[in-house]
C-alpha cells in the first residue's frame, strides 16, 4: 500500500469534478482530518494506517468496473461521471475522527521472544509455548456521533452540495446491514435510486473480496496458476461439508 500514490490518485479523481465547495472539502480532508491516515476498520478489513483511503479507492474501482455489466451500464451512465467519483471516494468520510490507537494483550509464539522472557511469563497451549505481549490496535472513538452514511452526507454538505441520487447513495450505502426496522425504507430508496445498490455492492466487493486485514489481497503468479482466489478461498473445493450418501446406501 503506497499512501503517497493513493493520495495523489484520490485528489486527481476528485479534481475531475467541477462543483462549488469541492476545493474547501479537499482542504478539510487534507489539512484538518485524518482521512489519509485512518484505518478502514478496527480489525475486519484494512485495519492499518492509510486503510480508509485505500478502501475508498477500491470501492471506486469496483463501482467503475460495473459499467462493463449490461445490467448496470445504463443505470451508471444515467448516474453521471460526478456521482461515480464522489459516492465511492467519500462514502466513508464519516470514519474520519472515528478511530484511535489503543493496546491489547496478544499471544506471541516467537521463539526468540519466548526464550528471552522470564520463566513465569511463558505459557503453553496446543500451538506451543507463548508469552503475552501488549500490541497496538485500533478502537472506535466516535468524536462526532451522528450515524454512518447520514454522517458522511452531513460532513460533505458542510462544504459542497450533493445531488439527490448522490445523497441517497451515500446515506444508504450500508445496505441491509442497516437495522431491520429501516429495511422497508431502504428497499423503497433503492427502487427510486438504484445507485444505492451499486455503491453498496461495490463497497462489499472491496471489503470482502479485495481487502485483507493489513492490505489488499494480491495473488502472486504462482498462486493464480494454482487456482487460488484473491479472497483466499478455493471455490468451495476445500469445504468441510460432506455430501450425504444416496438413499439406499453407497454404491458398490
Amino acid at each position: 500500500m503506497n499512501t503517497q500514490e493513493n493520495v495523489k490518485r484520490f485528489e486527481e479523481l476528485l479534481n475531475q469534478v467541477e462543483r462549488e465547495g469541492l476545493a474547501q472539502l479537499l482542504e478539510y480532508i487534507r489539512e484538518k482530518s485524518d482521512f489519509y491516515t485512518a484505518p478502514a476498520s478496527t480489525r475486519f478489513h484494512l485495519s492499518t494506517e492509510g486503510g480508509l483511503l485505500q478502501h475508498s479507492l477500491n470501492v471506486y474501482d469496483c463501482l467503475q468496473a460495473k459499467k462493463e455489466n449490461s445490467t448496470w451500464a445504463c443505470i451508471l451512465e444515467d448516474a453521471g461521471k460526478d456521482a461515480l467519483i464522489l459516492c465511492p471516494l467519500l462514502h466513508d468520510l464519516c470514519k474520519t475522527h472515528f478511530y484511535k490507537i489503543d493496546f491489547k494483550n496478544q499471544k506471541t509464539y516467537d521463539p526468540e521472544k519466548v526464550k528471552a522472557a522470564e520463566r513465569w511469563q511463558v505459557k503453553k497451549d496446543n500451538a506451543g509455548a507463548f508469552i503475552w505481549e501488549s500490541v497496538p490496535c485500533y478502537t472506535v472513538d466516535d468524536r462526532v456521533p451522528y450515524g454512518h452514511g447520514e454522517k458522511s452526507v452531513m460532513m460533505i454538505e458542510q462544504f459542497m452540495r450533493l445531488t439527490g441520487p448522490e445523497r441517497f447513495a451515500i446515506r444508504w450505502h450500508m445496505g441491509f446491514s442497516e437495522p431491520k426496522e429501516l429495511h422497508l425504507q431502504l428497499t423503497q430508496a433503492m427502487s427510486k435510486y438504484p445507485l444505492i445498490l451499486a455503491l453498496h455492492e461495490a463497497d462489499q466487493e472491496a471489503s470482502t473480496l479485495l481487502e485483507g486485514e493489513k492490505g489488499n489481497k494480491v495473488l502472486t503468479k504462482a498462486q493464480a496458476d494454482a487456482g487460488e482466489k484473491p479472497w483466499g478461498g478455493d471455490g468451495g473445493s476445500g469445504c468441510d461439508f460432506q455430501e450425504a450418501e444416496p438413499l439406499g446406501g453407497a454404491e458398490d
